[in-house]
């Protein structure tokens, strides 16, 4: 090999270097010191006299901000079950706050093969707080103030549907009813995404002789990180529905080069907001204020220091964010009456982010399904994986649904690749004839590209009609990659033989290298194989040298990208090639193009593509030759 193919070897391996060892980790912040509160006259105004306290922000007056120690011990549990009747979601509940404390995914989840997916799947188990807590002060001066108040559970109020606690926190009697409550569509069957849906009832009632003011309140709608050592932060996102529009911010979101950490984001210019939830690779949690309940504020925030289920990763950092309560007045209590309610309702979506099942959702949570993060991509990605997932329902495997889907994308573009084979091959016939004429005009480059347009221009052959399949791939390319990245459907997803969780790689063995544990991934092997095989069957075009070598080393371009990503990646680009194998198989044993001069008796004053192309080229050497004169 020469120097360059050389560079491009090196360049390769450095690439998988880098994906396998230096995945960016956000550097953990340290805990912040739990602030001095002064008590607040938030609802002086009401009082009869004197200057009184919120006795919210009173009673947790003295709790830090980030309550590491708080203890989320379930104290009850609802089940979920699909349409099937099959058990889907635990939700546990935490006394502490009158929280929802963890989630976990049992038994045989909504569309996917696994009876199991994972044991280790429980959402929330990672964070500080339970969902639902109540939060106070908040405000972008400082950290807010949780709800750590131990709520008792009431029994008679309590079954296999719902889950009622009550709490009370100095002359506020705070009441929080969890219920399951799937809704229906207009046929009458559940629809499947309700299956991890709980609706959320807090109830706030003054029993004090005073009226008592309450502002700066919100609910804490969850954190999130990665769940398992094996999956990426940088899926891990805040996420909202603002003024018709889906907005996102990770963890690097909250850092910047010129203005330094923020240590979180407060806005109170949030009428247009409809939810607002956490994110990670594969599972979101979603809170949604109901009966058009305006929000005041919204809250994000960067969580250092947690710990990824598996222990063989460094802590991350992760992101947390909540809902503002706009402000409310609560009457006071007499003899004859009880003091002023207030209710606040929300529904919430915690669960595997699977693109049909948030299809159905998106009435209740609109938008909802762009948490599958396809961004520039989603015209192609959203039928893809319609595609992925109508063929599983026939096949019950996922790898071979992603083969059938693979096979279904080259039968579309199928007349495409039989006309860039034709004309690759009419180009290849072309070459002693483009040889003659490059040898002729040496010395003039210009009369050279003239005189082959015109030769390609009486042979109806345009150069560019081979590239337009491998263009076309491109964005289907990656637009698999992005279906692949956040689809929790192929999460613990087996296929055949080794490979037995397509959002992994199919590793078989580790190699020791200089300390290093190298790993053997089969099906990258196979795909670059099969990608050189694929080139060596395709008719050669002659074309710049530099060219040609960077089209030859393509297969190891690919190779270095898919080696360390999921096994489904590769698989997919492993059946494209041998699709197009088995395709240029059966075009070389068509009949084959000849070379004949084309009719241009009625194409007099017409230009083809290349010779306007030739024209404006030419117009700019010219310009640029009258500025150097």
């Amino acid at each position: 090999m020469d120097k360059t193919a050389w560079f491009v070897v090196t360049l390769c391996a450095i690439l998988i270097g880098v994906n396998m060892w230096l995945t960016p980790e956000q550097p953990p912040r340290p805990a912040q010191a739990a602030p001095q509160l002064a008590p607040t006259s938030a609802d002086a105004a009401s009082q009869p006299t004197g200057e009184q306290t919120d006795p919210a922000a009173a009673a947790v007056a003295e709790a830090s901000p980030v309550s590491s120690g708080v203890d989320l011990t379930p104290v009850a549990e609802l089940t979920s079950l699909s349409a099937e009747g099959k058990p889907v979601a635990v939700f546990r509940f935490s006394a502490t706050g009158g929280s929802l404390a963890d989630i976990e995914m049992v038994g045989k989840p909504i569309n996917s093969t696994k009876d199991d997916l994972q044991a280790s799947v429980r959402l929330n188990s990672i964070a500080r707080q339970g969902i639902g807590t109540l939060m106070f002060r908040l405000s972008e001066q400082m950290p807010p103030v949780f709800d750590n108040t131990v709520y008792r559970l009431v029994p008679e109020e309590t079954n296999e549907r719902q889950v009622t606690l009550e709490g009370q926190l100095n002359d506020l009697k705070i009441r929080k009813v969890y219920s399951l409550s799937p809704l229906k569509n207009a046929e009458g069957n559940a629809i499947e995404g309700h299956a991890y849906c709980l609706h959320l009832s807090i109830s706030v009632q003054n029993t004090g002789k005073l009226a008592r003011l309450a502002q700066q309140w919100g609910v804490y709608a969850g954190a999130s990180a990665p769940i398992s050592s094996r999956e990426w932060q940088q899926y891990t996102y805040c996420i909202r529905y603002e003024d018709k529009s889906f907005h996102k911010e990770n963890a690097g979101s909250f850092s910047s080069w010129f203005s330094g950490d923020k240590a979180r984001i407060f806005s109170t210019n949030c009428d247009t907001i409809g939810w607002v939830g956490v994110m990670n690779q594969y599972y979101a949690t979603l809170l949604r204020p109901v009966q058009g309940e305006p929000v005041s504020s919204y809250y994000a925030a960067p969580v250092a220091g947690l710990q990824v289920p598996g222990g063989d990763k460094p802590d991350v950092t992760g992101v947390e964010t909540a809902i503002g309560v706009p402000s409310f007045t609560l009457a006071a209590a007499t003899d004859q009456q009880s003091g002023g309610i207030k209710t606040l309702e929300y529904d919430l979506f915690t669960g595997p982010k699977l693109n049909l099942m948030l299809s159905d959702l998106t009435k209740e949570f609109p938008k909802i399904d762009y948490i599958m993060d396809y961004g520039v991509f989603h015209i192609i990605s959203y039928p893809m994986n319609y595609l992925i997932n109508v063929f599983y329902r026939w096949f019950g495997n996922w790898g071979w649904a992603i083969v059938a889907m693979t096979f279904v994308v080259r039968l579309i573009i199928w007349p495409l690749y039989r006309k860039s084979y034709t004309s690759m091959k009419s180009m290849s016939l072309l070459q002693p004839r483009v040889q003659e004429i490059r040898q002729k005009y040496a010395n003039n480059q210009q009369k050279a590209s003239q005189e082959m347009i015109k030769l390609y221009r009486e042979y109806g052959v345009s150069p560019m009609g081979g590239c337009l399949p491998m263009f076309l791939q491109i964005p289907i390319f990656f637009s698999f990659f992005y279906v692949l990245q956040t689809a929790a459907e192929f999460r613990g997803a087996p296929f055949i033989g080794w490979i037995t969780d397509l959002s992994q790689m199919d590793t078989v063995a580790t190699l020791p290298l200089l300390g290093w544990n190298i790993p053997i991934n089969v099906l990258p092997i196979i795909m670059a194989i099969t990608m050189i095989l694929q080139m060596r069957m395709t008719p050669q075009v002659g074309g710049d040298p530099m060219q040609q070598r960077i089209i030859r080393l393509m297969p190891l371009f690919f190779f270095a990208f898919c080696y360390t990503y999921p096994s489904a990646l590769a698989l997919y680009w492993t059946t494209t090639n041998l699709i197009s194998i088995a395709q240029t198989w059966i075009i070389r044993r068509l009949p084959q193009p000849e070379l004949k001069k084309v009719d241009l008796s009625g194409q007099k004053g017409k230009k083809s593509f290349l010779e306007r192309m030739a024209e404006l080229q030419q117009e700019e050497l010219k310009r640029r030759s009258q500025q150097q004169r």
